[in-house]
This record gives C-alpha cells, sequence and structure tokens, in this order.
C-alpha cells in the first residue's frame, strides 16, 4: 500500500474538513466521495476530482482501501461492520460508539475481518496539549493535584437535528467532552470516580442549549473539573492544571501563539513557553491523518489504542448517568486502585 485510496463518507461539516485535509496529504489519494446528497456529492466530487457515490454499497466496492467515516456517532456501527466485511481498513471520528461495549465490538468485528480500525481523538496532535502533557510527565510542575478544563461553541447543526437525541449523540459529555475524557487519562492516568450536572434548556429563539460540569477523580489522586457548553457564540477552550511545584495554563482566546505559562515559587526560576500553534503548515487534523496513514502502512504504531477508545467513552457514559442520578459513579474499584 503506497499510495493509499481513500473513500471519505459523510459530506457535512466534518466530511469536508477531512477531505480539504486529505487533499493537501502526500501518498494519499482521494477515490471516492459517498453521501445522500446528490448535489453535495457531485460538487465535492468535482473540487476533488474524484467519483462521487450517493450510494455507500457501490463506494465499497471501488478500489478505496480505507473508509474515512464522518457521519453522526448513531451510524458508524453499522457502516464500520460493512467497511470491514468488504475488506477496507477504516478511520472514524470520534466517539466510536454510544456505549464501551459496543466500542469492544466493533474492533472485535475489525479484527476477525483482519482491518485497522483507527479513531479520531485530535486532542492529542494539538501542541498545547501535548505540550503540557509533556511538562507533567516530565515534573515540571510537581505533582499536579488539580486540572480545570473548558470546552464550548455553538450548539451543533446536524441534519435531522440528531444532536438533540441523546440517544443518538450522547449530547454534549459525550460528542464534545470526549476530547478532554481521553486527553485527561492519556496524561494523568485512569479515572476513578466521576460526578457530573448537566442543564438543558432552549433559549428565547428556541436553539437548545446544553451545560454540563464533569468532576474527574484520577487513581493518581488528580482532581479534574471540566466544564462543557453548548451555548457559546464561538468555540472555546482552556485548561490550567496546578501542581505542588508551578502551574500551566493556556486559553485559545488569549494565546497566539499558543503560550504555556509555567509558574513556580519564588526561589526557582519561572519561564513561559511559546508553543507554534501548528507544526509548519500542517494541522493538528492533518498530523492525525498522517499518524493514521503511517499506522495503515506499518511505519508507525497507533497512538490511540482500543483500550483508550473504551475508556473515554465509558468515562462518558458514566458522567451521563451521574448526570441523571444525581450520585457519583465509580469506575475503578478499591481493589483495582491499590
Amino acid at each position: 500500500m503506497n499510495e493509499v485510496k481513500i473513500g471519505v463518507v459523510g459530506t457535512g461539516t466534518m466530511g469536508k474538513l477531512h477531505l480539504e485535509a486529505w487533499s493537501k496529504m502526500k501518498a494519499v489519494k482521494i477515490n471516492g466521495i459517498a453521501g445522500r446528497n446528490h448535489e453535495v456529492v457531485e460538487q465535492l466530487s468535482e473540487t476533488y476530482k474524484t467519483k462521487g457515490f450517493t450510494d455507500y454499497e457501490d463506494l465499497l466496492k471501488s478500489d478505496v482501501e480505507v473508509i474515512d467515516i464522518c457521519l453522526p456517532t448513531y451510524l458508524h456501527s453499522e457502516f464500520i461492520r460493512k467497511a470491514a466485511k468488504s475488506g477496507k481498513h477504516i478511520i472514524c471520528e470520534k466517539p466510536l460508539a454510544l456505549d464501551g461495549k459496543e466500542c469492544k465490538e466493533l474492533y472485535d468485528f475489525c479484527t476477525a475481518h483482519n482491518v485497522q480500525l483507527l479513531v479520531g481523538h485530535t486532542l492529542r496532535f494539538y501542541p498545547e496539549y501535548i505540550h503540557a502533557r509533556e511538562q507533567v510527565k516530565n515534573g515540571a510542575i510537581g505533582n499536579p493535584g488539580v486540572v480545570r478544563l473548558s470546552r464550548g461553541g455553538p450548539y451543533p447543526k446536524g441534519i435531522d437535528a440528531w444532536y438533540k437525541d441523546e440517544a443518538k449523540s450522547g449530547g454534549v459529555m459525550l460528542d464534545l467532552g470526549i476530547h478532554d475524557f481521553d486527553w485527561l487519562r492519556w496524561t494523568f492516568g485512569e479515572v476513578e470516580r466521576v460526578m457530573a450536572k448537566q442543564i438543558k434548556r432552549e433559549s428565547e429563539d428556541g436553539t437548545p442549549i446544553e451545560h454540563a460540569f464533569v468532576t474527574l477523580r484520577m487513581q493518581s489522586g488528580t482532581i479534574a473539573h471540566l466544564e462543557l457548553s453548548w451555548a457559546k457564540k464561538s468555540f472555546e477552550s482552556s485548561f490550567e492544571i496546578t501542581g505542588d511545584k508551578g502551574m500551566l495554563a493556556h486559553h485559545d482566546r488569549e494565546s497566539n501563539p499558543i503560550k504555556l505559562n509555567i509558574t513556580v515559587p519564588s526561589n526557582e526560576i519561572g519561564n513561559g513557553v511559546i508553543v507554534p500553534e501548528r507544526i509548519g503548515n500542517i494541522s493538528p487534523l492533518e498530523q492525525q491523518l498522517e499518524h493514521f496513514r503511517k499506522c495503515l502502512v506499518a511505519e508507525e504504531k497507533m497512538l490511540v489504542s482500543a483500550e483508550d477508545v473504551i475508556h473515554a467513552v465509558e468515562v462518558a457514559k458514566a458522567a451521563i448517568e451521574s448526570a441523571k442520578s444525581g450520585q457519583p459513579v465509580t469506575l475503578l474499584s478499591k481493589k483495582e486502585v491499590v
């Protein structure tokens, strides 16, 4: 597999972003675009000089080697299974599925059909999050005690208003929060307990609004507080990590290029570290897709494992359960913690 032949499924926001990213990459050829809107498919196929399909089965019968699934979460399982049966490797947008059990079943299904399943958890490719993790792992702020994160944006507009149906989207805690749940586990280790509160309502103009506040206790003892919102005028995210020797802070509205401020006790030397927004001209999404390409041709080992994907979804589901019950949800037993 030298030049990887990609077929993109989904012509919404994520599908278009993936198409743009793939088109900039070397050793990749977009060999097909599939979607249900004939006019949009035709327009995109002309833009990227490739074949367009309104029938997924026809795309699977073509010579594409990899199917890139950019569809609503509740459709992932069906489209992944069909691709695996056709012998196609699969790239899928997060979250992989609506619960951990379905995630595991999909990985097992792909393994049984000898195809790779690669899931996008894009924060692992954002320079500020990579750098913060490295600083934590290197002990730059000592033992991390408290982490505060926020992520928010306007209420997402999906075809058929599928985001409003939690049974299809998982709501703000699964669809949006999974970014931070994955990064927190990657950086600070396993999640021991989850407590969450969620508010849903409509604005005066009828636009849905979702807010959630999630507290995670990590097995290491670190406490993380995550605020999620689908009520912002524009997208924004931030984090603040406090340790016993200093602090890391980032807010995407305040730092351009990205700046991580490390503050330490007065008897030590502190510094502010400037991190570029991107490596060269490659966006985090392009870096992620290039990583996937290298995994497919055995040049790199997959950064996000099946276990990572499953656990991120399980944390999100625990947060949803806690918000509904008003009680904390334990993910690790005392025996496991010890």
